[in-house]
């Protein structure tokens, strides 16, 4: 029988497999370091490069909203840009990287750009890291030696650097002296602001009044446009507040037999370009304080609040570029006055956004209809806290924000 001969490899040659296993993983090793290296350096190029488009983008749109002028946005937005690095660069951008147009809401939370609208309010800078761009692409460290080009990417950033101007439209008619409870003509107990003029009974006595401090419908709204102003007042970029309040014509019934127009202006909406936040404050709560002590009478001419408060906000002293909201409210079904949605038409074409409040179902079709006319927001409240809830939410709509 003959011996099966050994076939094992030679020592040497087991050293050689091994020599050439070890050497193809030290270069598997080798390569995924380098890659790893690469891939945390382009990760620190992605995150500069955002840094610093967002803040070209804001410088932008904050030159825009305050001088209303595209080439100085521009400028801004450039100069912004060179104050940052990337990979070790100086970050520059072109003319053509930086875009001007509209910012909208898009029903679903955010925000779209459209570069076709006008009048502008945002920026939009196309942060570019590409050879033939301003600012060119970065090599790597090792992904050159393995075929691969220079790292090229780009980040793109929408700043809506809104000036914001909002007018209240607040109804003053005789309705608002009634309690919350949904009953016509239902006053709150315990009014200490009666006058002493009894003649004519219990519901005239109330109804030449001042309304009751704390519970008629009037002092809820007060106290919702108290939160709505705290809350305004934690922006960085604060809004300009104008009111003004409305029924309809109307001269009480006793002495002095004061006359009081279907709409008036009680706080003019601060000029483009002041910014005083706690004078308007102090402005809108003096306001207010004053409507307070006097009688709330007359009818529903929705139609005139809303078509004085466009006028407040499309006077010459007010910003083209400008995000204008008018934030209406009625408890009352409308009842004088012209169509209320043909006023909402002219809102609209004047790029205003109303925002309508129904307290107590009042006009509950038609300020939807006008809020939807507008692209604005419609609240319900027959409640205190659902009124708070509603003036607290369209105060947090109001933010200046970085939208992509």
């Amino acid at each position: 029988m003959k011996a099966i001969p050994n076939q094992r490899p030679a020592p040497s040659q087991r050293r050689g497999a091994i020599v050439l296993l070890v050497t193809a993983m030290l270069f598997v090793f080798v390569v995924m370091a380098a890659l790893t290296v690469d891939v945390a350096y382009m990760q620190l190029i992605r995150t500069d490069l955002a840094i610093a488009t967002d803040a070209a983008a804001l410088a932008g749109a904050e030159a825009l909203a305050r001088t209303e002028d595209i080439a100085t946005a521009r400028s801004a937005a450039k100069t912004a840009a060179r104050r940052n690095t990337v990979g070790g660069q100086i970050f520059r951008i072109r003319n053509n990287d930086v875009q001007f147009g509209r910012v909208v809401e898009n029903g679903i939370g955010g925000y779209d750009f459209d570069p076709t609208g006008t009048p502008a309010n945002a920026v939009r800078v196309n942060g570019r890291l590409a050879n033939g761009a301003r600012t060119p692409a970065r090599p790597l460290f090792f992904a050159p030696a393995l075929g691969h080009d220079d790292f090229e990417t780009q980040h793109f950033a929408t700043a809506s650097q809104q000036d914001v101007e909002v007018c209240f439209a607040l109804d003053r008619s005789g309705s608002m002296g009634w309690d919350m409870s949904g009953v016509a003509w239902r006053y709150p107990y315990n009014n200490p602001l009666l006058i002493s003029f009894t003649a004519w009974g219990w519901t005239w006595r109330n109804n030449l009044s001042p309304p009751h401090p704390t519970d008629s419908r009037w002092a809820i709204l007060v106290d919702a446009i108290g939160i709505f102003m705290d809350e305004a007042g934690q922006h960085d970029l604060k809004p300009r507040i104008g009111m003004v309040t409305w029924s309809n014509d109307y001269t009480m019934p006793i002495a002095p037999n004061t006359f009081y127009p279907t709409a008036e202006v009680d706080v003019t909406v601060p000029a483009h370009g002041v910014r005083d936040w706690p004078t308007n404050l102090a402005a809108i709560n003096a306001a207010l304080a004053d409507r307070s002590a006097e009688a709330v009478m007359g009818g529903t001419n929705l139609s005139g609040g809303l078509d004085l408060a466009v006028t407040q906000l499309t006077g010459p002293t007010m910003s083209r570029l400008s995000n204008k909201i008018v934030i209406l409210l009625t408890d009352g079904q409308w009842n004088n006055g012209r169509d209320p949605l043909l006023a909402a038409a002219d809102a609209q074409a004047a790029n205003i956004t109303v925002h309508c409040v129904s307290m107590n179902g009042g006009s509950t079709t038609t300020c939807q209809q006008i809020a939807n006319t507008t692209g604005g927001q419609f609240y319900s409240a027959n409640t205190q806290a659902q009124l708070r809830t509603a003036f607290r939410e369209l105060a947090r709509t109001l933010p200046i924000v970085l939208t992509e």
